[in-house]
């Protein structure tokens, strides 16, 4: 009997194992802190360190992290040293992982010389190389066992290729390429243009309405040129091109992210000769289109211009190749085709931010190396919205607007105001604001500013909270900023957990303070009716008569059995005459609150100025007012509320407890034959606790709250409102499976019992995810258990048809807090001229203007704005000047 052994048999013996096996990934240590080191010391090193390598190419990830630290500081304009870096580090919560400051000063002493830093990335690079080939390798083991279980041996090859590739796949530190090396080159360059009369001009645009305008495109400027898609932005920008470097002799570089250079060679073939781009694209070109094709090549193939198409383009690989650019040829233009296709290579908790990032860092570079920056844009969806489909600067803006109505929520002096009262001043005032740790920080809103008439919508969370804003206005979910068109109801938003104090408080006398509080919920200033206070609290009936002695006034009591109640009179302490008032009156006049019934009664703005001491001073006597405190036995829970008619006073009095640690929730309660009363209740032991602890009731309702202080001492916390979102839990997943950690293993280092997949369905409290953040070593999970943020459920959303809709700006966190709710600003416009291409004809093909199109320079920071009308000839891939009669 035979046995067959199908297993590769052979009778040459078995080699021993490889030596490789348990060894280290190929990485070099000295090359890594050189490649750093350099970057610390030279500003030059780093943009020939960028072209080679990225973030991932380190093996060791402190080192990755020193790099993302430097590219950030680098691609904002800043310097980037031990000290600068350090910083950013320890902003990111990692400066202790990488070894502190001091590692970074060794950084900068290990390495040999900075002007070497170009050759020890090119180390890194090449081991990182290998690395990707060992883990490559690895794959392609497990394709071929799994193509040996039965997959299709078609796809696990081609998966196997693809590994390969990815390994291979590198940029390189040419990606641009003259035109001489896309053509034949057989003519001379073109002369470069002259100044015009003496007067020095910018780079000419090739539109003589245009250039007489602004005097060219000139050094420092960006230039944003914008459009719906297929109206012809690219072409337009390719015109800028050649007009600099074909006509005028002038290098330029185009960065293109839509179309490969071919196409881009074949549209500048066609724009100068003459031809159809549609007839060289498919062949049919006659023998006079080659004859004017060969003439027209011949003139432009040593144009300085050059292409670049990469894929995937970041701004930083953008900055760095447009430095050598300007170094080695004298760069006069740069276009960037277009805006939204650009990429950071990093995870952004908002693409409006991010594109936001690009325009800033555009700029940036066109002041750099002097040179003006054109960045293609597409508009949004605003100008179909029109009848005339005439664009406007607002459609440049994607991050939504909000109605004049909605107060935002001031750093300066800790009140409100709206957007509305901002767009008519013109002030710009300091505001809250989230910053990236989501700590509450005070920021500039430098620009308010109409954005159209747009489909509002009302979004009603669990706390009662309202915000009213468009569809794709962002708001703050733990995933990051997400339009609220895509929310949903049970989402979770950012809302402010306790405000600071204001940057300039103001302190008053504390019998003003006091006496405000219980004018505010028990007085009466009605016109020409006696100042009166009704309580059935002698305590408070004293505290308003000690306080009105502060402005002269002696308090008379009026006791009226029957209403169970006492009315304090207040009169002036003189006899009125003409343009002589009551005190009091007269001091109520100035707060805005005199003559106010109780439904329109407010807070104002000087209350909200104190101090904190103060605050709670106010806040303290006016919940002995309309408060109510007490113990309800049956229920087993503290109940704690204020009571109005006036929704303002409810929501000035929310905004108060935020500043004093506070978190309430209105709702509203509502009576046949009465009028709608707001409530404003604390809720969770946690929170009542510090009401009662930190701020208190005056009176017999603070006598009351006493004894509850004491219910509440002996209740263990059981927290089920203020947690954090469970989508939290995705991000520690993420961390375990990074760490090769098991579930399993993850509770036992928690100190709690393994029960599956339970427990990634409930949201986690601050202090259970504060444990998580401390087991895991983890800075990201450790900011959302100590964030200023509490987490607020969207109840509803309903649409409030269209309204006249306004935004503002707040540069570099781009939030504010409107309505009590984190909200997403609008990006400043950071160009110095936008040009809007409109072409009538694209949206109506028998318009009577077809063959025409608008240049709107809707925004010049350097001259008037105009609109210039030129012929559009897209078969032949250009714009011209329209005949003039």
């Amino acid at each position: 009997m035979t046995t067959t052994d199908d297993r590769g048999h052979t009778d040459f013996p078995p080699e021993p194992p490889g030596e490789d096996f348990g060894r280290q990934p190929p990485h070099d240590m000295a090359a890594e802190q050189s490649v750093l080191g350099g970057m610390l010391l030279s500003k030059d090193a780093i943009a020939d360190v960028v072209e080679v390598i990225r973030p991932g190419d380190f093996y060791r990830p402190a080192h990755q992290a020193i790099y993302d630290t430097i590219l950030d500081l680098y691609g904002r304009g800043e310097p980037a040293d031990p000290v600068t870096v350090a910083a950013g580090l320890d902003r990111r919560g990692e400066l202790k992982r990488i070894g502190g400051a001091p590692y970074l000063v060794t950084l900068t002493q290990t390495v040999p010389t900075a002007a070497n830093a170009g050759y020890y990335a090119e180390i890194v690079a090449e081991k990182a190389i290998l690395r990707r080939l060992v883990e490559a390798g690895t794959r392609i083991v497990q394709y071929g066992y799994a193509g040996a279980d039965g997959q299709d041996i078609a796809e696990v090859v081609d998966r196997a290729q693809a590994e390969v590739y990815e390994v291979t796949e590198r940029r390189t530190t040419e990606d641009f390429l003259p035109l001489e090396e896309l053509l034949q080159p057989t003519m001379d360059e073109i002369d470069s243009i002259a100044s015009r009369g003496g007067i020095s001009l910018g780079v000419p645009t090739g539109f003589t309405e245009l250039d007489e305008i602004t005097n060219g495109l000139h050094p420092g400027q960006m230039i944003i040129v914008a459009a719906r898609p297929g109206v012809g932005k690219s072409t337009l920008g390719m015109d800028f091109m050649r007009s600099c470097s074909i006509k005028h002799g002038l290098a330029s570089v185009i960065f293109s992210l839509e179309m490969s250079r071919t196409e881009i060679v074949m549209r500048l073939l066609s724009a100068e000769a003459k031809i159809k781009l549609g007839d060289m694209r498919s062949g049919r070109m006659s023998d006079d289109d080659w004859t004017k094709l060969a003439r027209r090549m011949s003139e432009i193939s040593e144009a300085p211009l050059f292409v670049d198409d990469s894929p995937n383009l970041t701004m930083m690989e953008i900055r760095a190749k447009a430095r050598r650019l300007k170094q080695r040829h004298d760069l006069k233009l740069v276009v960037v085709d277009y805006l939204q296709l650009m990429t950071s290579g990093k995870k952004v908790e908002s693409r409006q931010q991010e594109v936001s990032d690009f325009s800033r860092n555009l700029k940036l570079l066109a002041k750099e190396l002097e040179v003006p920056v054109v960045a293609i844009s597409q508009l949004n969806r605003g100008p179909e919205q029109r009848t005339d489909k005439r664009p406007m600067v607002s459609d440049l803006r994607e991050s939504g607007c909000m109605p004049a109505s909605t107060r935002i929520l001031r750093a300066d002096n800790g009140g409100e105001t709206t957007l509305g009262e901002l767009l008519a001043s013109g002030e710009q005032p300091l505001v809250w604001s989230l910053d990236e740790r989501m700590r509450m920080v005070a920021r500039p809103m430098v620009k308010v500013f109409p954005s159209g008439r747009k489909e509002v919508f009302k979004l009603r969370l669990a706390s009662g909270r309202e915000v009213e804003a468009t569809g794709n206005h962002p708001f703050l979910t733990v995933d990051g900023w997400i339009p609220l068109e895509k929310l949903t109801i049970g989402d979770r938003l950012a809302t402010p957990r306790q405000v600071p104090e204001p940057v300039h408080t103001t302190r008053m006398a504390d019998a003003e303070v006091i006496l405000l509080a219980h004018m505010i919920g028990d007085g009466s200033c009605v016109k020409r009716q006696p100042i009166r206070y009704a309580s059935i609290d002698e305590d408070n009936l004293a505290a308003v008569t000690t306080a009105a002695q502060h402005f002269g006034v002696a308090a008379v009591r009026d006791e009226y059995a029957a209403a169970r109640v006492t009315t304090l009179r207040l009169p002036a302490p003189y006899r009125l005459t003409h343009g002589k008032r009551n005190p009091i009156a007269a001091w109520l006049d100035e707060l805005g609150l005199f003559g106010l019934r109780s439904y329109e009664k407010f807070i104002p703005q000087a209350v909200f100025a104190l101090p904190n001491d103060q605050l709670a001073l106010f806040v303290r006597h006016l919940w002995a007012t309309d408060g109510s405190v007490r113990w309800d036995a049956k229920g087993r829970q503290a109940r704690i509320y204020y009571a109005s008619t006036s929704r303002r006073l409810v929501d000035d009095l929310a905004q108060a407890l935020l500043r004093l640690g506070v978190h309430g929730r209105i709702k509203r309660v509502q009576k046949s034959g009465y009028r709608d009363c707001w409530h404003l209740t604390v809720d969770g032991c946690e929170n009542q606790t510090v009401f009662l602890r930190d701020i208190g009731v005056h009176g017999a309702r603070g006598r009351a709250g006493e004894s509850v202080l004491t219910e509440l001492a002996d209740f263990t916390p059981n927290t089920n409102v203020d947690t954090v979102p469970k989508e939290v839990w995705t991000k520690v997943r993420d961390l375990l499976s990074a760490r090769h950690m098991t579930h399993r293993e993850f509770s036992a280092a928690m100190g709690s019992r393994f029960c599956g997949s339970t427990m990634w369905k409930r949201s986690p409290s601050r202090s259970r995810l504060a444990r998580v953040a401390t087991v895991l070593d983890d800075a990201d999970i450790e900011m959302f258990a100590t964030n200023d943020v509490f987490w607020d459920k969207i109840v509803e959303i309903t649409s409030l048809g269209e309204q006249d809709v306004y935004d503002g700006t707040v540069p570099g966190t781009h939030n504010f807090v409107a309505q009590g709710i984190s909200a997403h600003n609008s990006l400043e416009q950071d160009a110095d001229m936008v040009i809007l291409l409109h072409r009538p004809d694209a949206f109506e093909r028998d318009d009577p203007r077809g063959g025409e199109a608008d240049l709107i320079l809707g925004k010049h920071r350097n001259g008037p704005t105009a609109t210039i009308t030129v012929a559009h000839q897209l078969h032949l891939s250009r714009f011209v000047d329209m005949a003039r009669g």
